[in-house]
């Protein structure tokens, strides 16, 4: 641990916190909260900037495991695909019983009565475009099959799509009308540069070479694009509240971690 410290500048200790927390899980199973505040005081922080580490990010837990230990993804993007449906199946797989725990935000670590396997439900895997999903270990598994539980268990020592699941494809909303994703699922579509060319990429980017900073805001305004936050604002005009003379530094802030529907394909752009 003390190697993993001296890797970060004097004055940036605490970045050191994750890689910790990630040795102390790898050597003892799990983090408990004597171990939280031995690290925090490691760090020269308070205990609450570790637990709020451990508490937030579903690779950390605080109770042992089983040696195989399964998190299920239940954000609204995999709950909507069937998320819960997976939890019932891997318990009723692993001979696990979680009715006494409930549907509440506390969704304790379970452990079969062998010892092989736990279960618990974590709140983002960060694949919501490939729900549902779930963690076998370090291995994630996307686009789960409900009823291929037995395959899933018995392949989790392989991370590798078969031929099969690379091309499955979640098929359109009725409702839904794509645009950026209007080429997902064609038979001649690939991921490579030359398709996304022959299918006309960048030509707007060529476009907007010729524009100037006053005509491209113009036309994101009357494209009516909007943030896809719960504010729905308009893009455009939040653009136009960069003045062209602007004299302060001006930033570009991410949000990258929206996973409800309409906002998990993408980060949200202020």
């Amino acid at each position: 641990m003390d190697e993993a410290i001296a890797r970060y500048p004097a004055g940036h200790r605490r970045s050191a916190a994750m890689p910790l927390l990630h040795l102390w899980q790898e050597h003892f199973g799990f983090i408990s909260d004597e171990s939280a505040l031995w690290i925090a005081a490691k760090l020269g922080l308070q205990s609450i900037n570790i637990l709020e580490l451990v508490t937030f990010y579903p690779m950390f837990r605080q109770k042992p495991a089983g040696k195989t230990h399964i998190r299920v993804c239940r954000t609204l993007s995999c709950a909507m695909a069937g998320g819960y449906q997976l939890m019932e199946n891997l318990c009723a797989a692993i001979g696990i019983d979680r009715r006494g725990h409930g549907d509440g935000m506390h969704n304790p670590i379970s452990v079969s009565a062998d010892g092989n396997y736990s279960i618990e439900f974590v709140e983002c895997l960060a694949s919501c475009g490939t729900a549902p999903v779930c963690m076998l270990g370090e291995q994630l598994r996307e686009n789960v099959e409900l009823k291929s539980i037995a395959d899933l268990l018995r392949n989790q020592t392989s991370n590798n799509a078969s031929p099969a699941r690379t091309k499955r494809q979640t098929p359109p909303h009725p409702l839904e009308h794509r645009l950026v994703f209007k080429n997902i699922g064609r038979d001649d579509w690939s991921t490579d540069i030359d398709c996304y060319l022959r299918d006309g990429g960048y030509e707007e980017l060529k476009q907007a070479l010729t524009m100037s900073r006053s005509e491209i805001v113009d036309k994101v305004k009357n494209s009516g694009l909007r943030g896809r936050g719960g504010a729905g604002f308009s893009c455009g005009l939040k653009w136009s509240f960069i003045k062209p003379d602007e004299k302060r530094p001006v930033y570009l802030i991410c949000n990258a971690d929206e996973s409800e529907p309409g906002t998990f394909t993408r980060p949200t752009f202020t």
